[in-house]
């Protein structure tokens, strides 16, 4: 009878390993299906800005340098496509401070909007920004959650023996790019 109980105690415990292991994966799945995601959103903005500044780019010459770095972030974008999450979220956030203060600037100078085809991709962008913010709260709360689930008694024994880290969530670490820019000084430059 003890031998039976031991057993019983001993196939218990290997189920919940087994089962918090499982949870793991699949919670590691999730964040990455996720960030998968905002990645493919992330692609999306960075082809609608070349379509963008192709179309705004005779009437901003005065936007050069600007429209070069865009451009230079999106193109760093597509040729890292092997980068690990934490180097996409930086060159993300580096792209988003350029994208907002283009937009900034081409809405300061309403003759520079000339074609119902910029109005039609500004629109376009706009509609992936707000896709791309979503989507990154989504992230980060699959992020927090399988975070959340490493940490726990006892789960995080289980996590240390197996070797799961928690996942990064996607953080503005440049303060200005949380402020609201002015868009009037940018032209003063």
């Amino acid at each position: 009878m003890t031998m039976f109980i031991i057993i019983g105690v001993i196939a218990l415990f290997l189920l919940y390993i087994i089962i918090t292991y499982n949870n793991v994966k699949k919670g590691a799945v999730k964040v990455e299906q996720s960030f998968s995601n905002m990645d493919v959103l992330l692609q999306n903005r960075a082809d609608e800005i070349v379509n963008l500044i192709s179309t705004t780019k005779s009437a901003v010459e005065n936007e050069k340098e600007l429209l070069e770095e865009v451009t230079a972030l999106r193109s760093q974008v597509n040729r890292n496509s092997n980068k690990n999450v934490e180097d996409k979220l930086a060159d993300s956030q580096r792209l988003d401070g350029s994208v907002n203060t283009l937009l900034g600037r081409l809405e300061a100078y309403p003759d520079i909007k000339f074609t119902s085809q910029y109005n039609h991709l500004q629109n376009r962008i706009t509609n992936i920004e707000e896709n791309i913010q979503a989507q990154r709260r989504t992230f980060n709360a699959r992020v927090a959650d399988f975070n959340a689930y490493l940490v726990t008694f006892p789960r995080n024994i289980i996590a240390t023996i197996f070797n799961f880290s928690q996942k990064p969530s996607f953080e503005v670490t440049d303060q200005s790019k949380k402020e609201t820019p002015n868009v009037s000084a940018m032209f003063e430059e």
